[in-house]
């Protein structure tokens, strides 16, 4: 397998989005892959190779990929089946699969149809066309991660929505207790929101809610995710975070949210302040499910906020009883 690195990235809501449409090529020939990846690259793609359609599958797995092109005879898996395989997988289902078959095969064209291709090209490869096919995915491509991120994002501050942040936090709940790993979830609120609007107006809230996502988002990695699960409230999930990073991490976030800078006509400043409960799913305190994991965040965050606001309060165990402390 071999991958191009992308310049340019840009994170959104715990996803990474490249400036380029990414290409996955899959040929078992090292001539032709060689030739089609050339070509792809030329056309100003990001491309990855793959000589059997195990290693693609590994590959499209572990990280975002827009376009297959893939071969029919490419290993023990073919190309039809990695096709199938790709439309049959929830997250995957929206790679857009173009199949090389050879002159004469009408009947594989079918079935490479069948198996969920979106499209075909025939050997020889006539570069012309097989460009005007790439711009043609790209295309819809494009407008498919546009009207999957009008799904998948709140409207006025651009953070994941709740439905979105509820099955990426399932997703990697069940990868935790799956490979033993620890995660986190961070549970904030900001305090006397409600204040903020009934003094300056909601038109003025909304800018301290902007602002504060967006300082949020500065202190992120690129696998963690922040959501406005309503309201001013919000969380995060941070995957791979134990209790002390997740902590550390909190209250970088704490800091950064009190550095948000709204003013009002007359040039005071608004102050802004918020408060966090922290879970961690580590070790034996694996939880069952993301709910339990938000539970166990939420009464931390209410414990801080009985504790005098504008602090992190850590759940010292994932469970409904879990007692809380203070940190900081």
């Amino acid at each position: 397998m071999q991958v191009d690195r992308p310049s340019g990235d840009t994170h959104l809501a715990g996803q990474v989005f490249s400036d380029r449409t990414s290409v996955l090529v899959c040929e078992n020939s090292q001539v032709q892959l060689r030739i089609l990846s050339e070509a792809v690259r030329d056309a100003g793609y990001e491309v990855h190779t793959a000589s059997n359609a195990e290693d693609a599958l590994t590959l499209l797995n572990l990280m975002p990929i827009d376009i297959f092109l893939t071969g029919i005879e490419v290993g023990t898996t073919s190309g039809l089946e990695a096709c199938w395989l790709l439309k049959s997988n929830p997250e995957t289902e929206t790679v857009y699969t173009i199949v090389v078959t050879a002159s004469g095969q009408e009947k594989r064209l079918e079935e490479s149809l069948d198996a969920g291709a979106d499209d075909f090209i025939r050997k020889p490869v006539n570069m012309t066309e097989l460009r005007a096919r790439l711009r043609a995915a790209t295309r819809l491509v494009r407008m498919q991660k546009q009207f999957r991120h009008m799904a998948e994002t709140d409207a006025l501050t651009g953070a994941a929505n709740r439905r979105a942040f509820m099955q990426y936090l399932d997703t990697l709940v069940d990868r935790a207790r799956r490979q033993d790993a620890p995660l986190a979830a961070v549970m904030v609120d900001l305090d006397h929101f409600k204040r903020t609007n009934d003094t300056y107006g909601h038109a003025v809230g909304d800018k301290v809610l902007v602002q504060t996502v967006r300082q949020v988002q500065s202190c992120l990695r690129d696998c963690d995710m922040l959501g406005r699960l309503g309201g001013e409230e919000f969380a995060v999930v941070l995957p791979g975070a134990t209790a002390a990073s997740a902590v550390a991490a909190a209250e970088r976030i704490r800091e950064a949210i009190a550095a948000v800078d709204v003013r009002v006509d007359n040039g005071d400043r608004i102050p802004v302040t918020a408060s966090l409960g922290v879970a961690v799913l580590e070790g034996d305190k694996m939880m069952e499910t993301a709910e339990g994991l938000l539970h166990a965040a939420d009464e931390a965050l209410y414990a801080a906020k009985a504790g005098g606001r504008n602090r992190v309060v850590e759940a010292a165990s994932c469970r409904e009883d879990a007692p809380v402390r203070a940190v900081g």
